[in-house]
């Protein structure tokens, strides 16, 4: 493996507890991204195990995109250690890349390449999952995602049964490996993101340098030392300007996450108005007791959101409706999202325009807002 200095980020820790999942969230040059593809080249060349890359989308997946990961590799290498990534150019709008490791300068045929051992195959995620599920690559060491949590604030959007789709892959090129590790990595945009959800992650327990070990799970929450932010200060006058970019560059606050009203138990005089379901988890709205005037701004709030776990309702009783929004979730006892209910919704939806509500979690927040967009 290349050699790194002991300041940046490393997977060491996180992946000494065996787990299948593996997270680090960090700031921007820590190193989290490098430490990735370290780790990548080092099972290729040293145990002649590929692995899978993870691209959102297909339009993530392009020449570009390999070049400058074959520039980052070989800042680290020493010149005669100087590597090549070729690959079929025109397997990159099909969304699936097998990407091959070649000699610095030589030139390559495709025949030859296809000759040559896959060091890393990139995947779209939004491929079709019958095309995914159908390939076979055996040996793999990792799983790579990197940019996994999305700045949804900036219109960035996640695909549907994003988490789903990622367990799916896993599970079909497991079948042909003995020990496949998933890592992914991303900046702090928010705590709030599909596989959190999914893997029912406490994200009040996310906070910059807290490090959380789960049942299948690790994630390390980077903070960069001091000596090393002070090295990209003086190298990056850009980060002294800008106070919002500061916090999360270097203090590894999700800052989509800053302005939002937490309070975990319910306030007093509320009561349990609406329950939605949405995927395995439910989402509670209850209401003040009286409310107040919709004319009110900036006063004491009209609503509390709970975001619960999949067992919940059977604790409260399963008699109580609720609604979903997806034909999939439809169970009994369950109500299709309609006009009639938006109608009924918009006095939430009042509140949320006046930042008159709080929420026990960043994930129940999110979650409402899935909600908003249908009212």
């Amino acid at each position: 493996m290349p050699k790194r200095d002991r300041l940046h980020f490393s997977w060491n820790r996180a992946l000494s507890y065996e787990k299948m999942w593996n997270f680090v969230i960090g700031e921007r040059e820590s190193g989290k991204s490098v430490d990735s593809w370290f780790h990548i080249y080092d099972a290729f060349t040293k145990r002649n195990q590929p692995s899978i890359v993870l691209r959102r989308r297909i339009a993530d997946i392009t020449s570009v995109y390999i070049d400058d990961i074959e520039t980052l590799l070989n800042k680290f290498l020493e010149p005669e250690d100087r590597i090549q990534l070729v690959y079929i150019k025109g397997e990159i709008k099909q969304g699936v890349v097998d990407v091959r490791l070649g000699e610095a300068g030589q030139e390559y045929s495709w025949q030859a390449v296809r000759k040559l051992p896959i060091f890393f195959r990139i995947i779209g995620l939004s491929n079709p999952m019958s095309r995914i599920k159908s390939l076979m690559l055996p040996n793999l060491r990792y799983m790579f995602f990197d940019e996994f949590i999305c700045n949804t604030r900036g219109g960035e959007k996640y695909l549907a049964d994003e988490y789903f789709m990622v367990k799916e892959i896993y599970t079909t090129f497991k079948r042909e490996t003995k020990k496949l590790t998933i890592i992914a990595a991303a900046n702090p945009y928010s705590v709030y993101c599909p596989f959190f959800v999914g893997l029912g992650v406490d994200t009040s327990k996310l906070k910059p340098g807290s490090f959380v070990v789960g049942p299948n799970y690790v994630i390390d929450c980077f903070k960069v030392p001091q000596e090393l932010k002070e090295w990209i200060l003086a190298h990056n006058p850009a980060y002294e300007f800008d106070d919002a970019y500061m916090r999360y560059a270097f203090n590894g606050e999700a800052v989509n996450d800053a302005n939002i009203k937490i309070q975990k138990t319910e306030p007093r005089n509320f009561r349990l108005k609406y329950v939605f379901r949405m995927g395995r988890d439910f989402l509670s709205i209850h209401e003040k007791k009286g409310g107040l005037p919709s004319n009110a701004y900036g006063q004491e709030e009209r609503f509390w959101v709970c975001k619960h776990s999949a067992d919940w309702l059977e604790k409260i009783g399963n008699r109580r409706g609720f609604v979903v929004f997806d034909f999939g979730d439809m169970v009994d006892g369950a109500l299709m999202m309609d006009r009639d209910w938006a109608i009924r919704l918009m006095s939430f939806k009042d509140a949320m325009n006046k930042r008159q509500v709080r929420f026990n979690s960043i994930d129940a927040s999110y979650m409402a807002e899935d909600i908003y967009d249908f009212i």
